[in-house]
């Protein structure tokens, strides 16, 4: 922006036409060379990054940007949210005919998402345990750390112990006293939402054929159409994935700070990759008898959307049709599986739970002792389920362990600089997990 600002010497008008050429050139790229949905996604990523860093263009400018991902695109994404995953899982449970079959979804599905969260922090703390970053942090960094990010540590640790929630807490949560008080909120609560849905779905099950057949014909509609709204939405996803992605490196604070951070964000980074690639392909070899190949290649689309988004949710009504529609998972199997994962399937921030805090203890000079390490795997895996309708539920769980094993809460300051790239990686072992649990429970359910 300041450069071409400068050649036209023109700058308020050309504030507005800088936005212009940059989108125009953006939509000639995605629509005049045939690209598919993920080319173009890949592509808008890319050029977010390259836009970013190549200083033509204020960091101010392209956070200005940052709505056009983070409102347009991400609420046009999730408008369709909460009808589609009632629907969903109310037409879900009345295809099963049978209230025993759901019963074993359910154990499995809970089961599975337990287990390969236990392994996801098990990898991770075996990661930093070998690696040990974190270690001999020298006073300087750790005083611009506490200058730079002290203010924003201390509100988020604040809000944190405001929201934080017990297991038990979390559990009564899920009974909603008024749904549509539940699903009226900012963030919607989810967990209450699939739980009526459920009932919901039960009682239609109970009812006479010829009364209960045109509300599930309905609910059958009505899933049909918010599939079909996501498709027209994801047509503008280059787009909110440029946005994010340019403002998300544009605001990205203290270059010299994230240097310190590197071997910290590789070692998360590479336990991801693990987990996401390694565990999830041993379960689909193992589990599935599916082939990890064919897998991959068909949830691309879902795992760059999930990548650029940073969040399970936003994701979810692609990663519903992807996960119908191209890994062949009955529309009851995934209807359940994947709205459930998304709420409390966190298997990417758990791993990332368990390195944060042997980094943060060794910034303190803490030994954790291996009950410690223990603790924050239990700590962990409860509050993956327990606190999953949090806000801000990452900085409340990674704040409740650091509290349970004599680590400073405010050590959180030291991950702010890479939190939200993180977040990225995070979100999409997350959603792959989701839908390598779909595939699993749809072989084991017949």
């Amino acid at each position: 922006m300041q450069l071409a600002s400068s050649v036209y010497a023109f700058h308020t008008s050309f504030d507005v036409l800088g936005y212009i050429l940059l989108f125009g050139a953006l939509y000639i790229v995605n629509e005049g060379f045939g690209l598919t949905l993920f080319a173009k996604i890949s592509l808008a990523l890319l050029l977010g990054v390259l836009i970013a860093l190549s200083g033509l263009y204020d960091g101010a400018d392209l956070q200005a940007i940052r709505p056009v991902g983070s409102k347009i695109f991400m609420n046009c994404l999730t408008m369709a949210l909460v009808p589609l995953v009632f629907s969903s899982i109310v037409t879900g449970v009345t295809n099963l005919s049978d209230i025993n079959k759901l019963h074993k979804i359910g154990i499995r599905t809970i089961s599975y998402y337990i287990i390969t969260t236990v392994i996801a922090i098990s990898i991770g703390l075996t990661m930093a345990n070998i690696f040990q970053p974190g270690k001999n942090l020298d006073a300087d960094t750790r005083a611009q750390f506490e200058q730079s990010f002290q203010v924003s540590a201390e509100s988020k640790v604040v809000t944190a112990q405001e929201n934080k929630q017990s297991l038990f807490e979390g559990l009564q949560a899920i009974f909603p006293e008024n749904i549509f008080h539940s699903i009226s909120q900012a963030k919607p609560d989810m967990l209450q939402l699939i739980f009526f849905a459920i009932i919901c779905g039960i009682a239609l099950l109970q009812l006479e054929s010829k009364i209960a057949a045109p509300i599930i014909n309905l609910f059958a509609s009505i899933t049909q159409m918010t599939i079909k709204i996501v498709m027209m939405v994801m047509r503008i996803a280059p787009y909110g994935v440029f946005a994010l992605i340019a403002s998300t490196v544009a605001s990205t604070e203290g270059v010299g700070l994230l240097l310190t951070l590197i071997p910290f964000s590789i070692i998360v980074v590479v336990s991801l990759l693990i987990h996401a690639l390694g565990t999830n392909s041993l379960s689909l070899i193992l589990l599935s008898h599916k082939s990890p190949k064919w897998f991959f290649s068909r949830i691309k689309e879902v795992a760059i959307t999930a990548f650029s988004t940073s969040s399970s949710g936003a994701t979810m009504p692609l990663t519903l049709e992807v996960t119908r529609d191209k890994l062949k998972v009955k529309k009851e199997i995934s209807g359940f599986v994947i709205p459930l994962g998304a709420t409390i399937n966190m298997d990417g921030t758990a791993l990332f739970q368990g390195v944060a805090a042997i980094f943060l203890a060794n910034i303190y000079n803490i030994d954790l002792t291996l009950a410690d390490q223990l603790t924050v795997v239990g700590l962990a895996v409860m509050a993956s389920i327990g606190t999953a309708a949090v806000p801000g539920v990452g900085i409340v769980i990674l704040t409740m362990i650091l509290v349970s094993i004599g680590v400073p809460a405010e050590g959180i300051l030291f991950i702010l600089p890479v939190n939200n790239l993180l977040d990225m990686c995070r979100s999409t072992t997350n959603v792959v997990g989701d839908m390598t649990c779909a595939v699993y429970i749809d072989q084991k359910i017949k």
